[in-house]
């Protein structure tokens, strides 16, 4: 395997990791309530009070970001870096991780079926349960550090910004009243869990396919 396709140290330890991610985002959707949480509901009240000029832009761009055009070009400058790179293995794991996150996404919002906040300030379809731009972005904030960051200590830096994509999406949702705080959650975790599932897979199953290949 090209040393630049080792996404992660412990390949298996980030399957299962990944596996019991969307294991749990399935639990938390089987018993979550179609009404909101009361910690929903605060949060709700407490973006409502922070409504600034500057904060709604800020939200606007994450909700570009996420969709449509501005999703578009993302996931296409990541997948012509891998192509020019000639990166095939890590191109067939990003292009899995970011097909299956809005499949599974769309999947749970179908069986949940939650309603979302009143109030919004877009205009969105589909229910709310759970977010599938926080799903975009945990599942692609993920993928980028693994795709171009080596693995170990070095990445705790990029970790760090990562998060902070993550949880600026997941804000931008609920502070434009298109999801509760805890769709947004489910939603994070739910992208960071097919990414690392997919990465850690992909590189469980290529070292395993080439040591049977140089194998006796």
């Amino acid at each position: 395997m090209n040393r630049r396709d080792e996404f992660v140290q412990r390949p298996r330890l980030a399957l299962g990791v990944g596996i019991a991610l969307i294991a749990l985002v399935a639990l938390i959707g089987a018993v979550i309530p179609v009404t909101p949480l009361a910690i929903d509901q605060r949060w709700s009240e407490w973006m409502t009070d922070l409504q600034a000029a500057t904060l709604h832009h800020l939200a606007l761009i994450f909700n570009y970001l996420g969709r449509g055009l501005g999703r578009a070009l993302s996931l296409a400058a990541i997948g012509l870096a891998l192509i020019l790179t000639r990166r095939w293995v890590a191109l067939i794991a990003f292009a899995a991780t970011e097909s299956l996150t809005p499949l599974v996404s769309n999947l749970f919002k179908q069986i949940v079926d939650r309603p979302r906040p009143p109030g919004a300030m877009l205009h969105a379809t589909s229910s709310s349960f759970p977010s599938g731009h926080a799903a975009y972005a945990g599942a692609t904030c993920v993928a980028l550090v693994l795709l171009f960051t080596s693995p170990g200590k070095g990445r705790r830096l990029w970790w760090a910004v990562a998060t902070a994509g993550v949880v600026g999406m997941a804000w931008s949702r609920t502070y434009l009243q298109l999801h509760w705080l805890s769709d947004v959650v489910a939603g994070s975790l739910l992208g960071v869990g097919i990414s690392l599932a997919v990465f850690g897979g992909t590189q469980w199953w290529t070292a395993n396919r080439r040591k049977r290949t140089l194998d006796p």
